[in-house]
């Protein structure tokens, strides 16, 4: 993989997740200042981002999610293929 495709794909993931975190602030704001751990005013300035300046955002080098797979229900699950209804159970904040 060459470094225009890895800026790319950082790209992608960053405009998906500014995307999501947007849409997820504008529905729900406690449960998206929890799932995305950011205070009340860092969550008004991404839900009022315009469309333009998520696109500039998103082009950096840099990854603005982590992956928070500290949830040992859910990292157990995800690793020892645990039935669909008890993974669901525990994933289901996640999949918000």
């Amino acid at each position: 993989m060459d470094h225009n495709e890895t800026l790319n794909e950082i790209r992608e993931v960053n405009l998906s997740f500014l995307l999501l975190a947007q849409r997820l602030a504008r529905v729900d704001s406690p449960m998206a200042m929890r799932l995305l751990r950011v205070g009340e005013e860092s969550l008004k300035e991404i839900a009022s981002l315009p469309p333009e300046q998520i696109a500039r955002l998103a082009a950096t080098n840099m990854l603005f999610c982590r992956f928070a797979l500290d949830d040992c229900a859910l990292l157990a699950s995800l690793a020892h293929g645990v039935p669909r209804g008890v993974e669901r159970q525990t994933a289901e904040p996640l999949a918000a």
